[in-house]
């Protein structure tokens, strides 16, 4: 048995100590680890800020929320006309739609006010809204919101960037998170939020 067990180890040991080519010393260095997140984080990356509400599966990437938002509420539009703003799931996309509209500038408030946070802003679309306001009433969030000192109104109605005809947009309760329809040119709270 102890012969069995030596021609064992011997073999095991000619195996493992074969001469090989010695590894390139920059294969063997560890990738950069990005730090992982969770929801209510305050996310800060060239000049970037907001507070995360989403997280994708990686945790390193997802959906975050402007730390400010319009002192008065604004209009979705002064126009009355369908734009095919109509994503229920993506506001990017609505925002893209708006912005591709002939002096959009001039006819779309709440859309002006989330350009003018910098690129990649958006309205979120409604059901993007409803996630938004349903985490945003958690009171580890509301803690966040706290200690970053960020704008939140407490009751009332979002528009959200989904357009439901020529005259009507989708708008979420800030208590309930219900959706609910109203038209273009009244005025109602806005967030903005980007993917980071």
């Amino acid at each position: 048995m102890r012969k069995i067990l030596l021609l064992l180890s011997i073999i095991l040991c000619t195996i493992s100590c074969k001469p090989g080519k010695n590894p390139d010393p920059e294969e063997i260095k560890p990738a950069p680890s990005q730090p992982a997140y969770k929801v209510g984080d305050l996310y800060e990356s060239n000049g970037i800020k907001g507070l995360i509400f989403k997280l994708n599966e990686d945790k390193v990437s997802g959906l975050i929320v402007s730390l400010e938002q319009p002192q008065t509420q604004l209009s979705w539009s002064s126009d009355l006309v369908v734009t095919g703003a109509t994503s229920r799931t993506n506001g990017a996309e609505n925002m893209a739609v708006i912005e591709s509209i002939a002096d959009w500038q001039s006819k779309y408030p709440a859309f002006v006010w989330c350009k003018s946070l910098g690129d990649g802003w958006y309205i979120p679309s409604v059901n993007e809204l409803k996630e938004l306001l349903f985490i945003g009433s958690s009171n580890t969030f509301k803690q966040a919101i706290a200690a970053n000192k960020a704008a939140f109104f407490t009751s009332g109605k979002y528009l959200s960037s989904t357009e439901m005809d020529q005259y009507w947009i989708y708008l979420v309760d800030y208590n309930t998170c219900i959706e609910s329809g109203n038209y273009k040119q009244y005025t109602y709270n806005v967030r903005a939020i980007r993917a980071f």
